[in-house]
């Protein structure tokens, strides 16, 4: 029962693992600057590299723990069956 706990854990962490990347996607902003016709670029968020590993991590963490739960629900629902009495 533990892999099927620790497997909904895993997926609820990926969840939030999108959820952050999502807020800190990078971006390159263009704001009009002090002088006229200037405008001032910059960058916000993660960096590509950063952005791209976390979206990386979450979908192996939902994966795994999908993973997780299903084996742990078969292996559950087969001690159920041959703890069953039989006629």
């Amino acid at each position: 029962m533990w892999r099927v706990f620790g497997g909904a854990a895993l997926v609820v962490g990926g969840i939030a693992a999108f959820i952050e990347a999502q807020s800190h996607r990078p971006r390159i902003v263009t704001e009009p600057g002090r002088a006229r016709g200037a405008y001032v670029e910059y960058a916000t968020g993660l960096s590509h590299t950063g952005y791209d590993l976390l979206r990386i991590g979450a979908w192996a963490l939902v994966i795994v723990g999908g993973l997780l739960v299903v084996v742990g629900l078969i292996g559950y629902w087969g001690t159920q069956r041959d703890a069953r009495p039989r006629a």
